[in-house]
């Protein structure tokens, strides 16, 4: 009797599980693939804004761990637009000029910091890159504040800010299509959720998704 107990309530466990599923499964299957929705571009790009100085990342924890990899990985995936050249800052140059290694977006800037920032690089842009939230274990989740900043005029040429959640329906399937198109050579087929357990993979695919949105040239 107890084990006939203990297999229908392995059974009903089975059924339960497998019931909740299928309805995750479809879900997602009918989510629309996440687009960043708060932003702010402007039309075109001026002819003259072709360099761009990319600020090291910013987080409010200087220990946390998405320190480590995160401003290679967004200097890659601006790269990868081609819609102006993207110059690294190193955190040495920021601590030498600027008295601090990394810099957000949203304090007050020091008041040399345009003319230093063009005398040293030649540019005309400065992008910052503020992550403002980042959670590194299932679901993954990063919230990104970004702005693109023209140094001749002060003004926003781009801003976005967006939490990218790895637990949302939408974000799963354009995570997965990012995935099967940018790293299906490296990572098996039968891992399709992997990107969605990958804080560096993920964090790829957020910055590529916001930066998809900046303005045409």
């Amino acid at each position: 009797m107890k084990l006939k107990l203990i297999l229908l309530l392995s059974f009903i466990v089975i059924c339960f599980t497998s019931c909740r599923k299928f309805e995750q499964d479809k879900i997602i299957a009918e989510a629309e693939p996440y687009k960043p929705t708060n932003l702010y571009p402007i039309e075109r790009l001026p002819k003259y804004f072709n360099r761009v100085a990319v600020l090291p990342c910013y987080h409010p924890d200087s220990s946390s761990q998405v320190l480590s990899f995160c401003d290679d990985i967004f200097l890659k995936e601006l790269s990868k637009v081609g819609i102006f050249e993207p110059v690294g800052i190193s955190t040495n140059f920021c601590f030498n000029a600027f008295g601090k290694d990394r810099i957000s977006s949203t304090e007050s800037l020091p008041d040399n910091f345009f003319t230093l920032l063009n005398e040293n690089y030649g540019v005309n842009g400065v992008l910052f890159i503020d992550l403002h939230s980042y959670k590194p274990y299932r679901p993954l989740s990063i919230g990104i504040r970004s702005k693109l900043v023209d140094l001749k005029s002060g003004e926003f040429m781009w801003a976005v800010d967006e939490t990218i959640d790895g637990g949302n329906a939408s974000v799963m399937v354009a995570a997965n299509t990012y995935q099967r198109g940018h790293h299906v050579q490296s990572l098996s087929q039968k891992t399709s959720s992997s990107i969605l357990q990958s804080p560096r993979l993920f964090t790829k695919f957020a910055a590529q998704s916001l930066f998809s949105t900046l303005p045409a040239r």
